[in-house]
């Protein structure tokens, strides 16, 4: 099984890689780390201590993601993303970079213990509070910062 692998990456103890894998120069993992099959992590992206990132995620590149973060299947993490430390992410959530104009917007954040459902779209520029909950299939179109439950499309607080 073939991963393409930079010569400039670097991991910590206990790292694991599936099959299949694609990583860019200058990412940076730490320490337990897992990373399953057929993951992309592009240019500039860190990686914090005790990651799961499961099979199928992408990262466009200089994201940094904390501690304790779980990534699941499918996830796509855009560019200039930062997930702080024990943020959970579900299959399929999408963070967007760019506008409908064509424009980019970086700066995405999704603070710690933030928990988001299956297949929500973060849009770009967007702030995800601590501890905030957004559904499952949600569209966050405005920053979410007070604790709580969001859902629907716009997403809106419970």
């Amino acid at each position: 099984m073939t991963n393409k692998i930079h010569p400039s990456f670097k991991h910590g103890k206990n790292f694991k890689i599936g099959d299949f894998c694609i990583i860019e120069e200058n990412v940076t993992v730490g320490d337990n780390v897992q990373i399953e099959n057929y993951v992309l992590l592009k240019s500039g992206t860190s990686i914090g201590n005790n990651v799961f990132v499961d099979s199928y995620v992408r990262s466009s590149g200089q994201n940094v993601i904390g501690d304790n973060v779980t990534l699941r299947y499918g996830t796509t993490v855009a560019k200039r993303v930062t997930i702080e430390k024990d943020a959970f992410l579900s299959p399929n959530v999408m963070t967007i970079y760019s506008t409908q104009s064509k424009g980019s917007i970086p700066g995405t954040h999704i603070c710690k213990d933030a928990y988001i459902g299956t297949a929500a779209v973060i849009g770009p520029g967007i702030k995800i509070g601590p501890g905030v909950i957004i559904g499952a299939m949600a569209y966050v179109s405005k920053d979410c910062l007070e604790p709580g439950i969001y859902f629907g499309i716009p997403a809106k607080k419970k």
